[in-house]
């Protein structure tokens, strides 16, 4: 194994040869503080002469070299006659395991390997209580991954460079790029210097077994690199997030990041595709020293927060999915109306479902009055309720008065059947990506918020192998609309602390209860039931905004938060 504790009270400088040599930066003891700048700076790109351009490129994981050549013709095609490509596969024969591998070798992939076996660059074990495969496994921050002889993918790699080079730039698909991070630590414990030029990985997967990451942690690495991600890859919000630890990207200095809007595999769309292989190419000549003009740096694309929206089964983009929950003393026909300015801004990307509670509702002495287009809209169906409540007081006042009094407990009724109602319901019928709710529904999702952060995540369905802890919701983001605190002291201990739930929580000033909403009379306001929601104000009532312009401004914010969270937004 790498001597890391060796490596960690080490300073490493670059070779003295006259080459292009990338210099190395020193590493710092853990402790104390950022590394210093690189010891000096790298000397002028050297010029091959008259020879091809060498690139290497390692094979991904449950591949091999006639799949990878199959996977690489578009690079190759832009590459041109004048660069030589070779492959450089694992030695670790992949076989299907179905507690491990998200799926088996289709029929298409296995003919384009022309009957090699499969490899992997080096095993692991993943300590997952949940049992889920590792797709999901190795996305999970909690979760412990072991690696298992990655030296001798290492050695491999090294020994090839060493034995049939020169290779001047070197490019990595999925897995393989792992096996490049180590040989670049390994080459920093001895001192040495980066025999290739430029580093291009596709789909770059960050070192994800802690006990070879430790030389990432306080340093970034000198050394030209470029790291292309697919945004609708099931990997890339891991693989740019680290899950939890360092990314790959963030192990080097300068980083060129590229995207395109395919998923797991190289660029094949056009015109992005192109764009990226001529950039690749101009870098790796210029790397070279057969362009004299480094490259004009563009801006890198932000990290995404989240997975991209896709089908678990399939793996495959799908329509956004969007819940709407209604008031109290309401239905279906009423909230699809009330949603109408939402579901325009949203446009035809998204596809809705909703949902009413189950607590028939009639007024009594004190409720809220249903108005004329509230009863037009519902047509005569039977309005409801998400709980029942009673305030437990022995005055003659409005209930609404009732509640307004911090010093009234207001109870509520069979809060957890309702709770059990929604949760079954989104299990049932999701994966959802985004819950909207109004007033008593706002109640309702704080509710099943509450609950659900109390719950271990379950495996029942492929979608829900994707959250990792308890403060996971099955769904990614929640639109509240003239919404409410929790008034039943009983359920105050749902938000002890705050929820990492993301939310947006949108407050009419002409609403009765627009105070009580933003003061949270007899408990903590809902603002502060999440970290960070984004709040927005109307001018308008206990509605949905309407009036111009500021409902746009309103419903397009929600929609920028929408795909914030659940993007990348369909091209």
């Amino acid at each position: 194994m790498l001597d890391f504790a060796e490596l960690g009270n080490k300073d490493i400088d670059a070779s003295d040869e006259e080459d292009y040599g990338p210099v190395l930066l020193p590493v710092k003891k853990k402790g104390l503080g950022p590394p210093k700048a690189a010891v000096k700076a790298a000397k002028k790109v050297a010029p091959i002469g008259d020879r091809k351009m060498e690139v290497l490129i390692l094979v991904g994981r449950q591949s091999n070299d006639n799949l990878a050549n199959f996977q690489a013709m578009g690079l190759k095609s832009a590459m041109g006659k004048d660069v030589n490509i070779r492959f450089l596969e694992g030695d670790v024969v992949w076989q299907f395991r179905e507690d491990r591998d998200l799926h088996d070798v289709d029929a298409m992939t296995k003919s384009l390997a022309k009957g090699k076996d499969f490899f992997n660059w080096f095993d692991f074990d993943v300590a997952d209580p949940r049992g889920r495969v590792d797709t999901f496994a190795l996305q999970d921050p909690q979760v412990k991954v072991t690696y298992k002889d990655p030296e001798k993918a290492v050695d491999k790699f090294l020994n090839f460079i060493e034995e049939k080079g020169p290779v001047d730039v070197v490019m990595t698909l999925f897995e393989g790029s792992i096996v490049v991070h180590l040989a670049i630590a390994q080459l920093m414990q001895k001192g040495q210097s980066i025999p290739w030029r430029l580093s291009v990985f596709f789909g770059d997967l960050p070192v994800r077994d802690d006990s070879y990451a430790e030389p990432f942690v306080n340093v970034k690495f000198s050394h030209p690199t470029i790291h292309v991600f697919g945004r609708m890859d099931e990997y890339t919000y891991y693989a740019r997030t680290g899950a939890g630890r360092k990314a790959g990207e963030d192990y080097y200095e300068n980083p060129l990041i590229l995207e395109h809007n395919e998923g797991h595999k190289l660029p094949s769309v056009e015109p992005r595709a192109k764009e990226i292989y001529e950039r690749i190419k101009t870098e790796a000549l210029y790397q070279c020293g057969l362009h004299k003009s480094a490259p004009r740096r563009v801006l890198n694309p932000p990290k995404p927060l989240n997975l991209p929206v896709l089908d678990m089964e399939l793996m495959a983009p799908r329509k956004l999915r969007v819940l709407a929950m209604c008031g109290g003393h309401s239905c279906i026909p009423v909230i699809k109306f009330q949603t109408n300015g939402l579901r325009n801004a949203l446009g035809d990307a998204a596809e809705w479902t909703y949902l009413q509670g189950n607590c028939d509702w009639t007024w009594f002495k004190g409720e809220p009055t249903v108005s004329e287009m509230e009863e037009k809209i519902a047509n005569g169906k039977q309005l409801k309720n998400w709980y029942m409540d009673t305030p437990h007081d022995d005055t003659d006042r409005l209930r609404r008065d009732m509640q307004f009094d911090p010093k009234i407990w207001v109870e509520y009724h069979d809060v957890l059947d309702a709770v059990k109602y929604v949760k079954d319901f989104i299990i049932d019928n999701g994966p959802f990506d985004v819950v909207v709710g109004f007033s008593q529904g706002v109640i309702m999702l704080h509710l099943l918020i509450g609950f659900l952060r109390r719950e271990v995540p379950r495996n029942e369905k492929k979608w829900q192998k994707v959250l990792h802890s308890s403060e996971d919701m099955p769904w990614r983001l929640s639109l509240m609309f003239n919404g409410m605190h929790i008034r039943d002291k009983d359920y105050f201990d749902l938000f002890e602390t705050k929820s990492p739930h993301r939310t947006v929580q949108v407050f009419g000033k002409d609403d009765e209860y627009y105070d009580y909403s933003r003061d949270g009379f007899g408990n903590k306001p809902q603002e502060e039931y999440y970290e960070s929601p984004v709040v927005l104000v109307h001018e308008q009532n206990h509605q949905f905004p309407t009036e111009q312009p500021r409902a746009k401004q309103i419903y397009d914010r929600c929609v920028a938060e929408i795909w914030k969270y659940c993007g990348p937004k369909p091209q």
